[in-house]
């Protein structure tokens, strides 16, 4: 898995000349850069992402479906150094996941109960994401700001509400 700074600029610490072309063109954010630069520290080049979103004081990485649990370290270790770091919760998604997935890893701590499929009266449809009552605490952000983030990670017009007891 590769970074999206090459090797050699984050271990002299300037940018080549591909790199900085890199970030003049957008293809890269300043973003992606200081997670590389924590990521080569901690797991000298072995560890990579895609792409970081950054919405709110949220921040996602993306990443292989099969790197997930190796960008998040054992027992949370490397996420907690990038959140500690940029003084911002983190978030590791694996690329393509279907919406189960990203639901799952954007909210955790806390737990989902269910996806319904909704339609509106104009035949539109939208993902229910029910969050569990008893989890509404663990949640990491606001709803409405999750809900953000999962519907641009997925495509998916998605709808997030905090699950009742009295179905």
């Amino acid at each position: 898995m590769v970074l999206p700074v090459c090797d050699v600029c984050l271990r002299s610490g300037t940018l080549c000349q591909g790199c900085e072309n890199k970030i003049n063109s957008g293809e890269i954010s300043k973003l992606d850069l200081d997670i590389s630069k924590i990521l080569f520290k901690l797991g000298n080049g072995k560890i990579g992402f895609k792409k970081t979103i950054e919405i709110g004081d949220v921040v996602i990485i993306v990443t292989d479906k099969d790197q997930v649990g190796k960008l998040i370290g054992k027992g949370g270790k490397i996420v907690r150094e990038i959140s500690k770091t940029l003084k911002k919760k983190v978030r590791v998604v694996g690329e393509n996941s279907d919406l189960k997935s990203v639901a799952k890893d954007i909210l955790s701590p806390a737990r989902i109960s269910g996806i319904n499929i909704i339609y509106g009266m104009d035949g539109e449809q939208k993902y229910k994401i029910r969050v569990m009552k008893d989890d509404y605490r663990r949640v990491p952000a606001k709803l409405d700001l999750l809900n953000e983030i999962i519907q641009q990670l997925t495509g998916e017009k998605t709808l997030m509400v905090i699950d009742r007891d009295d179905y």
